[in-house]
């Protein structure tokens, strides 16, 4: 039996959980901010968030591992000293990815370390130990700078550390959030909760003020650019939308001050071609120069013998820097413009701006953030590095025995919105975009067939009216349905986005109780997402007119639906008319597949004019849902 479709009959929206239900776990729950470049763990003790620093007194960890021939690693500050092709760094970037995901082979050629596919398509590391190649995988990389900050904490806390909250990128999939917590999993830490990097930063200068303020969060570090726009009032903070940038951070300016210092050499020695090594001097020069231009006017760049003996010299003003990258810092501004339009709010509106990230503290940045709102002052009396991780680890405090007696609900957003491919190819919305998390839907369908066993569910998320225009998460069957005419049978599918933005979807046939799950969604990436929705605009009028066609054409169908269904019924004249009036119709959608919605509409009603009026037939099932766009009637 071919696959088949569900009627539509019944929603019903469940209520909305805010985080926190789950039972407080009875010791210590850090609260980790895994950086692009830098992490940082933090602890909520004795009434305050300290955060834990290293032997060395360290409160960042470089995000750097390095792996020696001998098999041997070097995690954090050691790594990143090492001066070697060996150093694993800005693996952030590729978490969750494909190898052929454009962000990866765009990565490719500025990376010392070399990058491939595993078996299973994904981005690997390729590392050569004690004579072997073998692959590690960005979440396996990203578990020993996990493990290396746990381990941090035990030491700090003096007894063991087994559970963590860590944060992500507001607009990390699916695929990258399940990662993130395999890394955690890796480490020997049972991840209690993703929570968005700019939603942790609010938590930081969110809790114990009562007050109701909207906060935008804007939140630029070593690879992504995040922004939030959230709602504080009494013990919860509700976001209400987010945007961002995946590829724009410190690394990427870093990159322009390297490209720079590249052409300055070889315009004063010639072509000369830069060896890896070279590169990777002038990768960590470029990053303290970044870093020095933020507090002086001019940066002095000093390499002795970058290449064949010859030197690097070179003076790069604050001036020049903000040339270098004035294309990129526009960008920044591109998300706040974006959550501010979802969000339905101007900027006036805005209470409070809060600066997050290491690279929030470059002045052209916040030169231009602060004039784009009319020069308001911007929140930063939490030190940007470290603030991601200090609401991480008040959030941690809320899920522990040992942390604070008062609990700070988070309530977060769906980034976009999701559902199921309808009759005519229409999207129908199941869970709509900026909806609080975590969420729950639950709709009722039937058949499409008499005696219909098995169907198929086709779940997408997108913003465009038809379902061909978005992007499909998965498909699965549910088969076993019990037989019956079409419309009786009622099969729930129930939507579920859980607290770290994870969706799964079920079915289940009430008569049989045969259920189907649909997890672990291929969901898009924050590139995909914000082209996606900025499609969505452009194509409105567009998406309009193949909306109505598609509605036009579905009416016509069941009309011809109805034509058989009443033949059936009527008295042998009757029956021969009401039969050619369907065949006319079936000839006429053939013929012309490309008829706009009027021409349809008309094709209907002069065949609803040629027939005579129908007797009571079999119900039509109006509304009905086609889970595969078949054609067929």
């Amino acid at each position: 039996m071919s696959c088949g479709s569900f009627c539509f009959l019944l929603p019903f929206l469940a209520a909305l959980l805010v985080a926190g239900d789950e039972g407080k776990v009875d010791g210590p729950v850090i609260g980790i901010d895994l950086g692009t470049t830098f992490s940082c763990v933090g602890i909520y003790k004795n009434g305050v968030v300290e955060i834990i620093p290293s032997n060395q007194g360290n409160r960042l960890m470089p995000s750097y591992v390095a792996f020696e021939p001998d098999g041997s690693h070097l995690v954090g500050e050691a790594a990143k000293n090492l001066e070697s092709s060996a150093r694993i760094f800005d693996i952030k970037r590729f978490i969750g990815r494909p190898f052929n995901d454009a962000t990866v082979q765009r990565d490719l050629k500025n990376l010392p370390f070399k990058m491939v596919a595993d078996s299973d398509g994904r981005a690997a590391v390729s590392i050569t130990r004690k004579g072997k190649v073998e692959l590690k995988r960005p979440e396996e990389i990203s578990a020993l700078l996990l493990r290396q900050l746990k381990a941090q904490a035990a030491e700090y806390l003096g007894q063991e550390v087994h559970h963590a909250v860590i944060t992500v990128p507001a607009f990390f999939n699916d695929a990258m959030r399940e990662a993130t917590k395999q890394a955690g999993a890796m480490a020997g830490l049972k991840v209690l909760r993703l929570v968005n990097e700019p939603t942790a930063a609010a938590v930081a200068y969110g809790y114990h003020q009562g007050e109701v303020q909207t906060l935008l969060v804007f939140d630029l570090g070593g690879g992504t650019c995040d922004v939030s726009i959230l709602r504080r009032h009494a013990d919860t903070l509700e976001v209400l939308a987010t945007s961002g940038d995946p590829h724009l951070g410190g690394s990427d300016f870093d990159q322009k001050i390297v490209s720079h210092l590249r052409k300055a050499f070889s315009k004063k020695f010639g072509d000369v071609s830069f060896d890896q090594g070279a590169l990777d001097r002038l990768r960590v020069e470029a990053e303290k120069v970044k870093k020095r231009l933020s507090t002086v006017p001019q940066a002095v760049v000093k390499l002795e013998g970058l290449v064949d003996g010859k030197d690097l010299s070179e003076t790069l003003t604050r001036a020049q820097f903000e040339k270098l990258n004035d294309e990129l810092f526009l960008r920044a501004l591109e998300p706040v413009k974006t959550a501010l339009k979802d969000s339905g709010l101007a900027k006036s509106e805005i209470n409070t701006v809060i600066l997050a990230g290491g690279s929030a503290r470059i002045p052209k940045v916040q030169q231009l953030l602060s004039q784009f709102f009319d020069g308001k002052e911007l929140t930063r009396s939490i030190n940007p590095d470290e603030v991601v991780a200090y609401g991480a680890a008040i959030q941690a405090a809320s899920l522990s025995t040992h942390g604070s007696d008062e609990e700070l609900r988070l309530i977060d957003v769906t980034p976009l919105s999701l559902g199921l491919q309808t009759a005519g190819g229409f999207m129908t919305t199941v869970i709509k975009r900026n909806t609080p998390l975590p969420a729950e839907n639950m709709m009722i369908f039937s058949t499409h067939k008499d005696n219909q066993e098995t169907a198929t569910v086709k779940v997408f998320e997108g913003e465009r009216q038809m379902a061909k225009n978005n992007h499909l998460l998965g498909s699965f069957q549910i088969k076993g349905i019990s037989p019956a005419p079409r419309g009786v049978p009622q099969i729930q599918v129930a939507f579920k986005v859980d607290v770290n933005g994870q969706v799964s979807v079920e079915a289940i046939d009430s008569g049989s109780g045969k259920s189907e799950v649909l997890k672990n969604t291929e969901r898009l990436s924050h590139e995909r997402i914000e082209e996606m929705i900025k499609e969505a605009e452009s194509f409105e009028k567009e998406d309009q007119k193949d909306f109505e066609r598609a509605e036009a054409k579905l009416k016509l169908k069941l009309f011809i639906r109805s034509l058989h269904h009443a033949a059936e019924m009527a008295l042998e004249d009757d029956a021969t008319t009401y039969l050619g009036a369907a065949s006319e119709g079936q000839d006429w959608l053939v013929a012309n597949p490309e008829a706009e919605a009027e021409e349809i509409h008309e094709k209907r009603e002069e065949l609803e004019g040629n027939v005579p009026e129908m007797p009571t037939a079999k119900p039509t099932g109006g509304g009905e849902i086609d889970m595969e766009g078949h054609d067929e009637l």
